[in-house]
């Protein structure tokens, strides 16, 4: 009976790290071959935040993943292309980026999600 129990503890820790490891692997995919939506530059010029729609693919592990994640996701750069905030891997909130895009206003990057509107202060960017 032993045996049975750490056999199915075992099955069953496996069976979760691929799907984790699946899932990871269909996010990054996703974002790497995300398209820019939206993007507009600081007042200055020194930032430009960036609405991206993830590409999940087909099957039913990316229609999972879709369902599971949100339809956009947000950038900050630098002018120099250096990535300073990201949505990216935000998991508690769902960016809404296709009705409402990301802008800047009152010295912040700002976005919409689901609850509202939500924002990094960048000095670098103002």
């Amino acid at each position: 009976m032993q045996l049975l129990k750490k056999t199915g503890l075992i099955a069953a820790a496996i069976l979760l790290t691929i799907m984790l490891t699946g899932w990871v692997f269909i996010k990054l995919s996703a974002a790497r071959n995300a398209t820019v939506y939206a993007q507009q530059w600081s007042e200055n010029g020194n930032c430009v935040i960036k609405t991206y729609i993830p590409h999940y693919g087909n099957g039913l592990p990316s229609n999972i993943v879709r369902a599971l994640s949100t339809a956009s996701f947000f950038r900050v750069y630098d002018k120099a292309g250096n990535l300073l905030e990201s949505t990216e891997w935000v998991l508690d909130m769902h960016e809404d980026g296709i009705q409402d895009y990301a802008r800047w206003g009152n010295q912040r990057a700002i976005y919409p999600t689901d609850m509202g509107y939500e924002g990094w202060t960048l000095p670098q960017c103002t």
